[in-house]
């Protein structure tokens, strides 16, 4: 199986970016060239929230404003973030599997993002991913 075909579906959604799947233990299994990270931001992003609320994530060098967690659900398994207007105000949608987060920058509104992401997502963590 390769990564990169899921990495691929969700840079064909018109307002995705950047996309990228990593492991929870900071391993990179797929991104997007755009796409910056270090295995330490990787398992902040896999983190409680809480700290995230009080200071937000950075992803690469970009430094992300936390909005809401609903990684819970199982209606999205989300987690919303935005970069600020230095950064080109872009929406950022992390998605969570058992193995594996799904890490998606795109123009627009983040709940464009959210949909393709969940797909994802959903389909990974019922192949117990």
């Amino acid at each position: 199986m390769s990564w990169d075909q899921y990495r691929d579906q969700l840079k064909a959604v018109e307002s995705v970016t950047e996309a990228g799947i990593f492991g929870k233990d900071g391993s990179t299994w797929s991104k997007s060239d755009g796409m910056t990270i270090t295995p330490e931001q990787i398992k902040v992003l896999c983190g409680d929230s809480k700290s995230m609320q009080a200071c937000g994530p950075k992803i690469g060098n970009i430094k992300c404003m936390f909005l809401r967690d609903h990684r819970d659900d199982d209606q999205s398994y989300c987690m919303h973030l935005k970069t600020s207007e230095s950064d080109g105000k872009l929406a950022v949608c992390v998605g969570e599997t058992k193995q594996a987060i799904v890490v998606v920058f795109g123009s627009g509104l983040g709940s464009l993002l959210s949909g393709p992401v969940f797909k994802i997502v959903d389909y990974l963590r019922k192949s117990n991913f």
